[in-house]
């Protein structure tokens, strides 16, 4: 997945071309898929493979930014494994993995970057609007927002301990968490990874064009 402020920075360069209306449906949708990591339901529910055929132009708003956020996280993959072959050149795993620890920690490191290239904080109260499109726990839902609310109230000073504490409310458990927050930590302190981090979004939106 990519983080929320990645997400919802790419939904709005993209919401004339998808003809977006109401920015608090489509904003909203566009973060409503990773909310599975409270309300637990499966991935295949908030991540279908079919969202390719949606007619996409004939939906509403929460599910057109549910759908740029698919798109969004298929690109930003493909970008990444091109932008840091040294960094993930070992084998794609779930959940946990060395390389899921790899990749989070460079999309952390681009979501700070991407949360101070906007005016995120304008668009969190597009929050509160809330939908539960596949019957989870409305409730849940909300509670998702609303970490990224708090955590996106001083996107000047978002730091990876912010990251931290989102993945534990999350619910990946201290460990795991700890292990991101680690390697987001090296990652920073590598010149040569911190150089190619603006890089990601651009190339991101140039596959767009």
């Amino acid at each position: 997945m990519a983080l929320e402020a990645t997400h919802i920075r790419f939904a709005l360069d993209l919401k004339d071309k998808y003809q977006a209306k109401d920015l608090e449906k489509y904003i909203s949708g566009t973060i409503y898929p990773d909310s599975r990591y409270i309300s637990e339901i499966g991935r295949e529910l908030t991540h279908p493979k079919d969202y390719v055929d949606w007619d996409i132009l004939n939906v509403d708003d929460f599910k057109k930014g549910w759908f740029v956020h698919l798109l969004c996280d298929k690109i930003q993959i493909a970008v990444l494994k091109e932008l840091f072959p040294n960094v993930l050149n070992i084998i794609d795993g779930g959940q946990g993995s060395e390389f899921w620890i790899r990749i989070t920690s460079i999309k952390i490191l681009q979501d700070i970057d991407d949360a101070q290239k906007f005016d995120i904080k304008q668009r969190l109260p597009y929050l509160n609007y809330i939908a539960n499109p596949n019957g989870e726990d409305i409730g849940k839902v909300r509670q998702y927002n609303q970490v990224f609310q708090k955590m996106y109230q001083n996107p000047e000073i978002v730091s990876i301990e912010n990251y931290y504490e989102m993945w534990k409310e999350l619910g990946i458990g201290e460990e795991l968490a700890m292990l991101v927050k680690t390697k987001t930590e090296t990652f920073k302190n590598d010149a040569k990874t911190m150089e190619l981090i603006p890089r990601i979004y651009k190339e991101m939106i140039n596959r767009m064009q």
